[in-house]
């Protein structure tokens, strides 16, 4: 068992710390939006955060929650760690979904062209510095899921 342990390098013991899980979840209401992200370390300890934006449509204030989530998690990483970063991501935005799993890649050349460009530029440079898995998941399907669910109504609804 001790020769086991000493095989396993600095590098592996970072890879394997550095999984995170983050549900993400906007709303829009007119034209308020509000947004709701829960990332989860390894050892479940959960980071909430949310916001509210004015004049916003619906695909961009989800798009914003993945981003402000996904920011969060490479700044909290130390710079020489950073490229271990693996993250799971839980949305129920089959468009966002979409996006990070297929579209970015084949939008790169024409990224100006499409709606949100800014955003997606940013996505973009995310995906270059981590690894990011992107799965749709129904708003209810689990305790997350359903809390960023209703902090994003929340933050809409506040003055």
């Amino acid at each position: 068992m001790t020769e086991f342990i000493c095989k396993v390098t600095p590098e592996k013991k970072k890879i394997r710390e550095l999984k995170y899980t983050l549900y993400a979840h906007g709303n829009q209401k007119d034209d308020i939006g509000g947004w709701a992200t829960i990332i989860l370390d390894k050892n479940e300890q959960k980071t909430v955060l949310s916001g509210k934006e004015e004049n916003i449509k619906d695909n961009r204030i989800d798009l914003l929650g993945i981003i402000e989530g996904l920011n969060w998690v490479y700044c909290s990483v130390e710079p020489k760690y950073r490229k271990y970063i693996t993250v799971n991501l839980n949305c129920d935005n089959v468009y966002c979904v979409n996006i990070i799993k297929e579209w970015l890649v084949k939008w790169e050349e024409d990224i100006e062209s499409r709606p949100n460009t800014d955003l997606l530029k940013t996505l973009i440079d995310l995906k270059k510095k981590m690894n990011i898995n992107a799965m749709w998941t129904h708003k209810v399907s689990n305790e997350y899921s359903w809390s960023v669910n209703r902090i994003s109504n929340e933050r809409i609804n506040e003055n």
